[in-house]
């Protein structure tokens, strides 16, 4: 249904100029794209920033996953500032090195900082997808939700396997 909608909104949009393509979306949902973005790079950059100093292979792989769906999402709301003419927030630099060896950042505290991170996304997304009118807006939003929803799954069986994940309690009756 959402991509009915989402092409039925394309042809409306057909030829308007971005200021005229501003009444087909809300300022709840500016909001949104605009919170969900700058979320995206600060967390792009705290990830470039951690990169230098994980040691395990597959940490490395998730966090190049995690990566992969920042960008994708920042690309995605990238398209929809730019259609409806909403400014962007500063992005961060393009890459983040350094030769300094901290013995106290452990791959356990940067996994924790990853699955965190990701898990702070839910109510941001959540939110953003119920306050949504415009669905070409609701259908990005979904596809990101759904996109962190995978990275958190695959955030949980890493630190199962590795030992970092805190579970829960289990209930007894």
């Amino acid at each position: 249904m959402a991509d009915i909608m989402d092409k039925l909104q394309k042809i409306k949009e057909i030829g308007k100029s971005t200021k005229e393509k501003q009444q087909f979306i809300n300022v709840s949902e500016v909001f949104y794209i605009w919170e969900i973005m700058v979320a995206k790079l600060d967390m792009l950059e705290n990830i470039q920033i951690s990169e230098n100093f994980i040691d395990d292979v597959d940490l490395r792989y998730i966090s190049g996953k995690v990566v992969d769906v920042l960008q994708t999402g920042i690309v995605d709301m990238e398209k929809i500032m730019t259609n409806y003419g909403v400014p962007f927030p500063a992005r961060p630099p393009a890459g983040v090195n350094t030769t300094i060896s901290l013995q106290h950042i452990t791959d356990k505290d940067i996994y924790q900082s990853l699955f965190e991170s990701v898990q702070s996304f839910f109510p941001i997304l959540a939110s953003g997808y119920m306050q949504g009118s415009s669905p070409k807006v609701i259908k990005t939003i979904k596809n990101h939700l759904l996109l962190t929803m995978e990275v958190h799954e695959l955030l949980i069986e890493y630190g199962k396997l590795k030992g970092y994940f805190n579970p829960p309690p289990v209930y007894n009756a």
